[in-house]
């Protein structure tokens, strides 16, 4: 049996602090699947947002607010473009 520091440096393993907080086994599928539901529920959110954009701008809208949605979907159009061409860190060994 290990006794002091000596047992904490062999045995003391880190653990990720994902969203869900389960232990190893047979509740990582429950984290997996959990955390794809609240995947698809935000996509799903976006394109509910993405149709209501499309419900008010329309022809005969508003010079105004023809503005200021080109002006907010452009501005969202850079973030995510910039966002998604970021390369991923990577751990070395």
């Amino acid at each position: 049996m290990f006794c002091g520091w000596k047992f904490f440096l062999i045995v003391d393993t880190y653990q990720s602090s994902g969203h869900f907080q389960f232990e190893p086994g047979p509740n990582k599928d429950i984290s997996l699947c959990l955390q794809d539901q609240e995947y698809t529920e935000n996509v799903k959110e976006v394109q509910v947002y993405l149709d209501k954009v499309r419900k008010i701008v329309r022809p005969g809208c508003s010079q105004e607010l023809l503005n200021i949605a080109l002006s907010s979907m452009s501005s969202l159009v850079g973030i995510l473009s910039v966002m998604s061409s970021e390369p991923k860190p990577r751990a070395s060994l």
